[in-house]
C-alpha cells in the first residue's frame, strides 16, 4: 500500500471535504424543490435549511476557496433564525445556492471583488421595525457571548445597520480580511485571542488598516490593558454609558 505524503494527505482531505460541501449544497436544493413542490412543510425547512447551513460553514473551514467561508457564514446567519421558509425566502436561499455552488465547482471571485459579492447577497433581519431603513452600512461584530451580541446587534439594526456577527476571533480574521465591513466591533476579552489583540492587529496589516475598529469592555479607560490599543481604535463601554459610547463611536469614524 502506498504510503501518502503529508502534500498528498492534506489535498485527499480538501477533495474529501469538497465533495461533502457539493452534497451539502445539492441537499439545500431538494429541500427547496421539496418546498414549492409543497411535499416540505415550510416551519420544518426553516429547522432543516439551518442544520444544512450550519454544516455547510463547518464544511467551509476544510476547503480552501475565496470567499466560501464569509458565503457559507453569511447564509448560516439568514437562517439561523428563520421560523418558516417563504417565496422571498425561496428567491433568496436560490441566490446563496447558485453563487455557492459556482465557487465550489471552480468559480473563484478575485480577492479584491468578494466583499461586493457578500454584500450583494441577502441579509438577515435581526430587528424588524417598520420605520427603520436599513443602509448599506457593514458592521462585523466580534462576540463569543451570544446574548451579549444580540443586545449589540439589536442597537445597531436600529440605526439601520447590517450586522454580521462572528463568535470566533480567529475565523473572524478571515471573514473582514474578506469583506471589508465599514466597521469592526470585538469585545476585548475573548478565549484563544483578545479583543486588544485583534484590534491591534487589524489596524496594523496594510489590507486592513482602514477599517474603523472600536473595542467593546467593561474595563476603566485608563486601564493597563487598554493602553496598548492604537489611537484610532475607540473604546464603547458596557453598561450605562453603551448607548453614548456608541454613538460617538459612530460619529467619530462618520459612519452613517
Amino acid at each position: 500500500m502506498k504510503i501518502l505524503t503529508e502534500a498528498e494527505l492534506e489535498k485527499q482531505y480538501e477533495i474529501e471535504a469538497l465533495d461533502e460541501a457539493r452534497d451539502v449544497v445539492a441537499g439545500l436544493e431538494v429541500r427547496m424543490q421539496q418546498i414549492r413542490g409543497g411535499t416540505l412543510d415550510p416551519k420544518e425547512a426553516a429547522m432543516l435549511l439551518a442544520q444544512d447551513a450550519s454544516n455547510l460553514r463547518l464544511k467551509a473551514k476544510a476547503v480552501n476557496l475565496p470567499g466560501l467561508t464569509p458565503l457559507s457564514h453569511r447564509l448560516d446567519e439568514y437562517l439561523a433564525q428563520a421560523d418558516q421558509i417563504t417565496d422571498k425566502n425561496l428567491m433568496d436561499l436560490q441566490r446563496f445556492s447558485d453563487r455557492i455552488s459556482a465557487v465550489l465547482d471552480g468559480d473563484v471571485i478575485p480577492p479584491e471583488e468578494i466583499a461586493t459579492v457578500i454584500r450583494d447577497l441577502p441579509h438577515k433581519s435581526t430587528f424588524e421595525v417598520t420605520d427603520i431603513t436599513v443602509t448599506d452600512t457593514e458592521v462585523t461584530l466580534i462576540l463569543p457571548q451570544k446574548t451579549a451580541a444580540r443586545v449589540v446587534e439589536r442597537e445597531l439594526a436600529a440605526c439601520g445597520y447590517r450586522v454580521s456577527t462572528v463568535l470566533d476571533p480567529i475565523e473572524a480574521f478571515e471573514i473582514v480580511l474578506e469583506t471589508k465591513p465599514d466597521l469592526v466591533i470585538t469585545t476585548a476579552v475573548m478565549p484563544r485571542l483578545s479583543g486588544i489583540d485583534l484590534a491591534c492587529a487589524l489596524s496594523a496589516m496594510p489590507t486592513t488598516k482602514d477599517i474603523p475598529v472600536a473595542v467593546l469592555t467593561s474595563l476603566e479607560p485608563n486601564h493597563p490593558d487598554l493602553r496598548a490599543l492604537p489611537m484610532n481604535v475607540g473604546i464603547i463601554r458596557r453598561g450605562p454609558n453603551f448607548g453614548n459610547d456608541l454613538a460617538d463611536t459612530l460619529q467619530r469614524f462618520a459612519i452613517t
